[in-house]
C-alpha cells in the first residue's frame, strides 16, 4: 500500500484568467505553505494557507475523500442505554499520537478514530464553521 501525499486549499484569485476559481478548492500536491500544484488543473495556484489540509489516506462511506479540518459524524450504537446518538468531530493532525485524530466538537476531547469506513463527512471548518456552534447545543 502506498500512501497518498494529496491536499486541498481555497484558491486566493490572482490572476484574470483564473478568476472563475476564486473560492473554490484546488486539490493536488502542496509545493509550497501556500500553492498547491494541480494535475486537473495543470498548474500551481496560490491558496489561503489557513484553508490546507492534508488528505488522511481513506475515504467515508459515502466514497468522499476525508481531508484535515473536515467535520465528520460517526453513528454511535447506544441500545443499552435505549437511544442511539451521533457523535461529531473534526479531523485534525496530533503531534502526540502522530497520526490524524478527531477532536470531539461536544467535549473537546481528542481520539484516535479506528472505524474512519463508517464516519461521514458533513463539512469542513472554513465553509461551514456554523455548523460547529450548531453541533454544540
Amino acid at each position: 500500500m502506498s500512501r497518498v501525499n494529496k491536499y486541498r486549499g481555497i484558491y486566493i484569485h490572482v490572476h484574470p484568467q483564473n478568476e472563475h476559481l476564486n473560492g473554490t478548492w484546488i486539490y493536488g500536491y502542496l509545493s509550497d505553505e501556500n500553492y498547491i500544484n494541480s494535475l486537473d488543473l495543470e498548474g500551481e495556484f496560490l491558496v489561503d494557507k489557513d484553508t490546507v489540509g492534508q488528505y488522511i489516506g481513506v475515504d467515508n462511506k459515502n466514497g468522499k475523500e476525508v481531508y484535515e479540518g473536515d467535520i465528520v459524524r460517526q453513528y454511535a450504537d447506544c441500545t443499552e442505554l435505549g437511544k442511539n446518538l451521533y457523535l461529531f468531530y473534526v479531523v485534525e493532525w496530533s503531534e502526540e499520537y502522530c497520526a490524524f485524530v478527531g477532536r470531539e466538537i461536544c467535549s473537546n476531547e481528542t481520539y484516535l478514530m479506528p472505524d474512519l469506513k463508517d464516519i461521514e463527512v458533513i463539512g469542513n471548518v472554513y465553509e461551514n464553521a456554523d455548523l460547529l456552534k450548531e453541533v454544540e447545543r
